[in-house]
């Protein structure tokens, strides 16, 4: 039977990633990651070396003549530093790293250390460090929690439990619950069997691990090794703002000449120095593109620079770069243009951007604005000290130690020099040489340059790069890890492309219907809206009767309100921020329609306001909790009670009051006290399946999971009905 490497590593109490360098170091077992699948050789392999080691444990101690336990207790210490002092002292002596030794060949021994536990040896308190180190099952106050994830066997449980599942089985049957070692059991019946054990059961949530940590690249840092890091800014602006112009007066450099119309046509990162502190920023040829990355998980920013021309003021590509930044959750910095033109009104911007929710620390909002002039140079040193004082505040840190990793900032195939990706990193250092992985492409650095195009041997964190190395083009907003050797990076190439390949197959779209299954299930109770329509005005109306059907338990959030046809860049916001799109009197471009087809983005379009209240008021309703009702049916009185092989007891009944059905919930009652609480596996009248059966009549009940009927119980049958709720 194969099991995932996840599975043993709890069952082991060992973190993933130990777990994951003990298989490919220690045991030779060649394996990518904890969701990868072993086989019985390879779980028999990793048993007996368990096995050893805890037995080898065992030895040392007896030889050492002072059992763990009774240090303990005379010394009052805790288990886990006795064991570091002993196996410290003992590296010391042989300079060996202690408890590696492999499992034996001929499995006598092991064979003998296994019937030495049988005869009653105890080892629980060593293993109980072992034991608390998984997260399935901890100890607190000597009270055992066992966490369940979604649906556990009974096997699993009493292996969680620390009891021989028999024992639970025998326990059950006894109720008259008739389960087997694979049978699944409820969160109720788990919590019901731990209180006979002095144990709890809490359940815990299925988490959708990162790249990094599904593949243990993630290391955990330590207070000590965290160093300030430089912040890293994004410029975002309407379209000749002056965000190039901008960032091409900070770097005392023309960046702007070198390109087509003077537009930015590619993603640049450049690094500046003010007051000894590096700042690091990053333009973008457009918004599209820097949540067109946070789509793939790479959030870069850490600060966003809204350029607005104060000549011009507040324009719709402003509004949605102002939107983008807002569901980035980054702090936002004005930095209001243009100001030496004789026509400049910066008092017009700030009143503009405070309809958008931006307002001025100086009329008491939390947003700074500086009054800036790309041209003519003026308080570009303002704006450099509000961005590193509110970096100060943010108090950004990493590990310049680990081993790096950073993100892909963009990627192109190079006619001379191959694959090259600019590169920002995030965490650690990166050096020639090192073998990186990044997505479904891998490889090893031969050259690194820096922003000016110097060629450089490392480069540190928020630092951009240009690297050389990879054996294909990554896709821009790739993580990038580095890794200890080429065939494990081959390894988890091979996983991500075949994860990428299914989640292609299995992409839902954005849809009211849809959306309103996943707040059922996830238990989430916002609905992201971003409306669009063919005035200002109409805007305005569409969005108020939006917002009135908020409520205490759900709510509707506008991302985006605009005026304006439906655009690429509105399909784009709406995939990342899991939105749908309302168009009121406005239709989508023809790329703004193919795009959402492609991404699963539902767009819907009317020409009557309350068309779209009443759409949006369904789609809330369905974001309520349910209330329930529990509908009274009959009662069915047991006269005998007959044993049926491989079938179990069934109660040969007469309906003594209203009905029952066979698909109904049923209660056993015995001298009005509930011993029992299911369902009917079987309803019949005489040799036929029956679905109802009335009062008077006689009939064959079987109760699912449950054996002990008796003569003279009462079945109690109920429906549970939903009520439906409305929003008023």
């Amino acid at each position: 039977m194969k099991k995932r490497v996840h599975e043993l590593a709890k069952d082991y109490g060992v973190n993933n990633k130990e777990f994951l360098a003990l298989l490919n170091d220690e045991l030779a077992i060649e394996v990518s990651s904890h969701l990868s699948s072993l086989a019985e050789k390879d779980i028999e392999k990793i048993k007996k070396y368990f096995d050893n080691t805890n037995s080898t444990k065992a030895e040392k101690k007896e030889k050492k003549g002072v059992t763990l336990k009774k240090k303990f207790l005379e010394e009052d210490e805790d288990i886990e530093e006795i064991l570091e002092e002993d196996t410290t002292s003992k590296k010391k002596k042989n300079g060996k790293k202690p408890n590696v030794k492999k499992a034996p060949v001929d499995g006598k021994n092991d064979e003998k250390k296994k019937n030495k536990k049988k005869k009653g040896r105890r080892t629980d308190f060593v293993m109980k460090t072992v034991e608390s180190a998984g997260s399935e099952t901890i100890e607190e106050d000597g009270m055992k929690i066992i966490k369940i994830r979604g649906e556990i066997t009974l096997g699993d449980f009493a292996d969680r439990l620390g009891v021989p599942s028999s024992e639970i089985i025998k326990k059950l049957f006894l109720k008259g619950q008739m389960l087997t070692i694979n049978s699944p059991i409820s969160f109720d019946l788990a919590e019901e069997l731990a209180v006979e054990y002095d144990a709890l059961v809490e359940e815990e949530e299925e988490i959708e691990l990162e790249f990094g940590e599904k593949f243990a690249l993630e290391v955990e840092d330590r207070e000590e090794d965290l160093v300030e890091r430089p912040p890293v800014i994004t410029i975002m602006g309407h379209v000749d703002h002056g965000k190039t112009s901008l960032l091409d007066s900070i770097r005392a450099s023309n960046v702007v000449s070198g390109e087509d119309g003077g537009i930015t046509q590619k993603i640049g990162a450049y690094q500046i120095i003010k007051n000894g502190k590096k700042i690091t920023f990053v333009d973008t040829p457009g918004h599209e593109a820097f949540t067109d990355m946070r789509a793939r998980g790479a959030q870069v920013t850490d600060i966003a620079i809204l350029v607005v021309a104060a000549d011009d003021g507040v324009m719709p590509q402003t509004v949605e770069a102002l939107s983008h930044a807002k569901a980035a959750g980054v702090p936002i910095i004005v930095a209001v243009n243009k100001i030496d033109k004789p026509e400049a009104n910066p008092m017009k911007v700030k009143q503009e951007l405070m309809e958008h929710g931006l307002i001025s620390v100086e009329w008491g909002g939390d947003t700074e604005f500086v009054e800036v002039s790309a041209k003519k140079k003026l308080h570009l040193d303002d704006l450099l000290d509000t961005i590193l004082i509110t970096a100060e505040i943010l108090e950004l840190k990493a590990n310049p130690k680990k081993r790096a990793k950073g993100v892909v900032l963009e990627s192109k195939l190079d006619p001379k020099v191959g694959p090259v990706a600019d590169v920002l990193i995030q965490e650690g250092t990166l050096k020639i040489g090192d073998v990186i992985v990044a997505g479904e492409t891998y490889g090893k650095v031969r050259a690194l340059l820096n922003d000016k195009g110097e060629r450089i041997d490392v480069v540190g964190l928020s630092q951009p790069a240009e690297i050389i190395g990879f054996n294909q083009v990554p896709q821009a907003g790739d993580t990038i890890y580095v890794i200890q050797n080429e065939q494990h990076a081959k390894r988890i190439v091979e996983e991500v492309a075949k994860e990428r390949k299914l989640a292609e197959t299995s992409r839902k779209t954005i849809t009211l219907e849809s959306l309103s299954e996943q707040f059922e299930h996830e238990n989430v109770k916002e609905l992201n809206l971003i409306l669009r329509a063919d005035s200002r005005g109409s805007v305005d109306a569409l969005k108020e009767s939006l917002l009135k059907l908020s409520n205490d338990e759900v709510a509707v959030n506008i991302i985006q309100a605009a005026a304006g046809a439906i655009t690429e860049s509105d399909v784009k916001l709406a995939e990342v921020s899991n939105a749908i799109i309302i168009g009121f009197h406005v239709r989508p471009t023809t790329k703004a329609m193919k795009e959402a087809e492609e991404d699963g983005v539902e767009i819907r379009t009317s020409n009557i306001i309350y068309h779209i209240t009443e759409e949006i008021e369904k789609a809330l309703t369905g974001m309520l909790d349910p209330e329930f009702k529990e509908v009274y049916l009959g009662r069915v009185e047991i006269k005998k009670v007959f044993k049926v092989s491989k079938v179990g007891n069934i109660g040969g009944a007469v309906v003594v009051d209203g009905k029952v059905k066979r698909d109904a919930n049923v209660r056993v009652l015995r001298n009005e006290i509930v011993v029992y609480e299911g369902k009917l596996s079987s309803l019949k009248r005489f040799k036929d399946d029956a679905r109802e059966v009335i009062q008077g009549q006689e009939c064959g009940v079987g109760i699912e999971n449950f054996n002990d009927i008796k003569d003279g119980d009462i079945i109690e049958a109920f429906e549970v009905q939903e009520i439906k709720r409305t929003l008023k």
